[in-house]
């Protein structure tokens, strides 16, 4: 009998060490890994949008495109909508609501707001004259 005992008991101890370490691999490949990196960047994302809301309302239910302005020289050159921008003004697009909001962290303020407009219905259309002599 005590043999019996034993190896049931062994058994047991052999079964819960299975679904214990089956818990814990599964527990492991569910949730996602994230880099370090990557976490100081998404507490820096919701900081920025933290301070963005307390100036204007944002659209809600969506993430926006959040890009650095690097040279806003430039931009402003080919763009006037970012007259106004500085080197490190954040630019967010809000693509579902169709808004871009640029806003710069040094001056805590809102530069300037404005629709996204397709691309089709930002070129100017052509159109063709004729004269008669």
């Amino acid at each position: 009998m005590k043999t019996d005992s034993k190896s049931n008991l062994t058994l047991g101890i052999i079964v819960v060490i299975l679904i214990v370490g089956g818990y814990f691999v599964w527990n492991q490949y569910k949730s996602p890994k994230v880099s370090p990196e990557a976490q100081v960047q998404a507490e820096q994302a919701r900081q920025l949008l933290a301070d963005v809301n307390k100036i204007i309302l944002t659209p809600k239910g969506e993430d926006p495109i959040i890009a650095t302005i690097n040279d806003a020289s430039g931009l402003i050159k080919t763009q006037p909508f970012y007259a106004g921008s500085r080197n490190g003004d954040i630019v967010l697009i809000y693509q579902k609501a169709a808004k871009v909001i640029v806003y710069s962290p040094e001056r805590n303020m809102i530069i300037n707001v404005g629709p996204i407009i397709p691309q089709q219905l930002a070129q100017p259309a052509v159109t063709s004259t004729s004269t008669k002599k």
